[in-house]
């Protein structure tokens, strides 16, 4: 097949050969070639290198690192102790006020204000007397003084219960809750019914018959009499107290019974005084 060939031929490949040679380069230099952008530059991240591990023996010999110290803060002051107890209230005031009065005096205060209101509940006027002014208490206390002077039995009141009676209204007035500056003994303002109750025991005009209720002293025989039927035997406790408490009324008993629920063993004291006398107060 190739003797056939020509030189002709051959000429004419050759001239198709180079022009298809120069036209594919002439096509490739007319297409650019693509722009790569860069790309970024990433950082390696950093590797931790493993720590070795320590053995038990091995760590014990580690030396131990030293914490750091704390700031020490100031203690807070403690809070100051007060001196004084707290500030009480108006009920405890009132009664410790009223804790100063004996119980049987607050009983002879009860019954003296009771009769009190009596009288004026039946002579039509207001038994609330606590806020009246002075002038209009000491003009009905005199007609008090004149009217309520006898008992329920029929006996008149001795002067002594009189003065209780308007002791008692004095002390109810002067108490809690009123607590008035008042005092219907020596007043100048209660002057008046202060005269009319004296006058009451004086006034010849009335035939009163006044039982001032003196009591007469226990006879020397009666006292034989304890004695010698065994009430006051100290050999028993219990009659020994017996004797114990009569001595007590008949030498220390001034006021009667009042003040006796409060005894203790430290109300009464042994003193010597000169020589062998002994006085127990």
């Amino acid at each position: 097949m190739f003797a056939r060939l020509t030189d002709a031929t051959i000429y004419q490949f050759e001239q198709e050969s180079s022009q298809s040679d120069d036209e594919l380069s002439n096509f490739a230099e007319g297409i650019s070639e693509p722009v790569e952008e860069p790309q970024p530059r990433l950082e390696p991240e950093p590797v931790e290198e493993p720590q070795p591990r320590l053995e038990p023996e091995q760590a014990s010999e580690q030396p131990e690192q030293a914490l750091e110290p704390e700031l020490a803060l100031d203690p807070e002051p403690p809070l100051k102790k007060p001196r004084f107890k707290e500030m009480p209230s108006r009920e405890h005031i009132d009664m410790l006020a009223q804790a100063r009065v004996e119980e049987t005096t607050k009983q002879q205060t009860d019954w003296g204000v009771r009769l009190f209101r009596g009288w004026l509940t039946e002579n039509q006027y207001s038994d609330k007397f606590e806020e009246l002014e002075s002038s209009i208490l000491n003009e009905r206390l005199c007609f008090f003084s004149i009217q309520a002077c006898k008992q329920k039995k029929g006996t008149d009141y001795s002067k002594s219960a009189l003065v209780g009676i308007r002791a008692a209204i004095s002390r109810h007035l002067t108490s809690p809750p009123y607590n008035r500056n008042v005092n219907l003994m020596k007043d100048n303002a209660f002057m008046t019914s202060n005269h009319v109750n004296n006058g009451n025991d004086k006034n010849p005009k009335e035939s009163r018959q006044r039982c001032y209720g003196t009591q007469k002293p226990v006879a020397e025989g009666d006292i034989q009499r304890l004695y010698s039927s065994g009430v006051f035997n100290t050999d028993s406790p219990a009659t020994l107290q017996n004797k114990v408490f009569w001595d007590l009324m008949l030498n220390f008993g001034r006021r009667g019974q009042e003040g006796l629920n409060s005894l203790t063993k430290s109300s009464f004291g042994k003193f010597k005084m000169t020589g062998t006398i002994h006085i127990i107060k």
